[in-house]
């Protein structure tokens, strides 16, 4: 051990001696928002913008912009925003300006924010019927329901925290999304399958406009840019994440974004010379010049991040001492507001990187096995005076303004109770005091939302499940198709219930003639896409029965009081097949408390 950590530890020791025992009184936390944040509402204030004779970007009715293009004889939109509600005032916004039918709809990619106001511009009849066209990438529908149907309990829950869903009154007031006007939460969205899928590039004529369809991996793995050559305008999309620096990774968790890939696109972008460039989160940008600056500046900084990250990691650094020394040079670091940190932050993405390319052991054994986290807590708790005084040091932590260390020490209180009232409103505290201080969105969000949840203000159980359903509306669940809907059932196998169980269940859908099956094997469940000779059960049924249990409207005995399906076996063991399996919500989820 070296002096100064001998002495840290020395001198933590002689605190927690002499530490109050249990005087900790925590007054309430005034309201606030960082300043530099609160001013940056400000570029999102509802407009729509003109760009050359044709393009238009509605900004500030959701978090993600609608982009219209003017056609001869019919528009075309970009994008559909998160809330058909909020999407259908854009489009009578862009009524002031043209009466031209929608023609076609382009998602640029698989996220909620971009496709789930569809429905409030377009009816599913008027795609059915292909008077309207929707383009998108052919790993869109892979992609949608790969996050919202295998992982949509947990990401539903944790896009409710990253972007404030649960927050209220003054915790809202005057405060943006960092790359869009504050989300519309708290209702499902909706949903409209493409009717036009592709790889690579796609180039088309629509309307009268020649439209150059880019796929530009960054963001999202499936992301498209729109190149109008003859007015030399590049809708970027997401590309460009927004006004502020990207999320190399998203609080609310993604898979890894490849900084290479993501520079490699912009760069891409950057040949093509634009004039305009029109993003879907924040403010067009005019001009050739300003057009390649921005470009320019935000790809230079995710390589920065990226190339300093792998250059210290070789070094051996570790993720919580490589956040300290890897940080953006001033002139990226103050280039307003595309790299101001209200949205990404360098600090997530360093780690990200490191996770990304080396996963999460960090080259000490002492990781491999762990002392379990309520147990280490109890005994760094003992070693350090025990409850009271641990306690009483975090208070003083907090009266000093240190609240990350204050948020720590009450932390491990609270792995050992749950229920310690004293070390939850003082955790709450720090977090209040934390987010109001924050520039960035997302770490706000997450601390105030954090807060109430220690607070007892939010039913984090019951919230979190909603924020499932609404990550998963209806509309996506009958669009999927039912083999991946089935096959999602083995991760919510009650493994536990099943060490002993061997069984299977076949699924006959009669107007697909397709066929699937599931055999529960001593705690795993494997999917198949065939009935196995020596198969238990079999239901026989169309597709939209099987949605209509899946939506909640019916349960499968009901169905077969009504002859809408058909069992060969017997109902008791359906039942007790059925019984195996969690609710496609899951149990409660408590994010940050324990």
């Amino acid at each position: 051990m070296n002096t100064s950590t001998y002495a840290g530890v020395v001198a933590l020791g002689v605190a927690l001696l002499f530490a109050p025992h249990e005087a900790v009184s925590v007054e309430p936390v005034n309201p606030e928002i960082h300043p530099e944040l609160a001013q940056h509402t400000a570029h999102f204030a509802k407009k729509v913008y003109k760009v050359g004779d044709s393009v238009y970007s509605a900004v500030g009715w959701n978090i993600a912009n609608i982009v219209m293009i003017e056609g001869d004889d019919g528009i075309i939109l970009v994008d559909a925003g998160l809330s058909p509600e909020t999407s259908a005032e854009v489009l009578k916004e862009f009524r002031k300006i043209t009466d031209k039918p929608i023609v076609a709809v382009i998602y640029s990619h698989f996220h909620h924010d971009h496709i789930d106001g569809i429905k409030g511009l377009v009816t599913a009849e008027q795609v059915r019927s292909g008077e309207v066209a929707i383009y998108a990438h052919s790993t869109l529908m892979q992609n949608l329901v790969g996050e919202s149907n295998a992982l949509g309990p947990i990401l539903g829950a944790r896009a409710g925290y990253s972007f404030g869903f649960f927050l209220q009154g003054v915790d809202l007031v005057g405060v943006n999304a960092g790359i869009g006007s504050l989300p519309a939460g708290g209702r499902p969205g909706t949903f409209i399958a493409p009717t036009h899928t592709f790889e690579g590039d796609f180039n088309v004529r629509i309307a009268g406009v020649d439209l150059e369809i880019l796929h530009v991996p960054s963001e999202a793995s499936d992301e498209l840019a729109i190149w109008l050559p003859a007015s030399r305008t590049l809708i970027d999309t997401e590309v460009l994440q927004g006004p502020a620096f990207p999320n190399i990774h998203s609080l609310r968790g993604t898979k890894f974004r490849d900084p290479v890939r993501w520079v490699e696109s912009i760069d891409r972008l950057r040949q093509l010379k634009a004039e305009f460039l029109v993003p879907t989160h924040g403010q067009p940008v005019y001009g050739a010049d300003k057009s390649e600056e921005v470009l320019r500046m935000t790809r230079d900084g995710i390589q920065y991040v990226h190339d300093q990250t792998i250059r210290h990691m070789n070094k051996g650094l570790t993720p919580d001492e490589l956040v300290e020394a890897v940080r953006l040079p001033e002139h990226l670091a103050n280039y307003s507001p595309y790299l101001r940190q209200y949205y990404g932050t360098v600090k997530q993405a360093v780690r990200q990187i490191y996770i990304g390319y080396l996963g999460w052991f960090e080259g000490d054994p002492v990781d491999l096995n762990p002392v379990p986290r309520r147990e280490k807590a109890r005994r760094l708790v003992d070693l350090m005076g025990g409850h009271g005084r641990v306690l009483g040091i975090a208070g003083t932590a907090y009266d000093d303004g240190d609240f990350q260390w204050a948020a720590e020490l009450s932390t491990y209180l609270i792995r050992i109770d749950n229920e310690d009232e004293k070390a939850r409103q003082l955790k709450a505290a720090t977090f209040r005091q934390l987010g109001y201080a924050s520039m960035n969105v997302n770490w706000r969000n997450w601390y105030l939302t954090s807060a109430m949840e220690l607070e007892g203000a939010m039913d984090a159980g019951l919230d979190t499940k909603k924020m499932a359903k609404i990550f998963m509306p209806p509309d996506i669940v009958t669009e999927m198709p039912v083999g991946v809907s089935i096959n999602s059932w083995t991760s919510r196998l009650k493994s536990e219930d099943t060490l002993q169980v061997n069984m299977s269940l076949a699924f006959k859908f009669t107007d697909l003639n397709e066929t699937y099956s599931l055999t529960i094997r001593r705690g795993v469940c494997q999917f198949a896409r065939s009935i196995p000779s020596d198969v238990d059960l079999i239901l026989t049924l169309a597709k939209p029965q099987f949605e209509a249990i899946l939506l909640g409207k019916t349960n499968f005995e009901e169905a077969l009081a009504r002859d809408d399906i058909v069992l060969q076996g017997e109902l008791e063991e359906l039942k007790q097949f059925l019984g195996y399996f969690e609710s496609a919500g899951g149990t409660p989820i408590a994010l940050t408390i324990r």
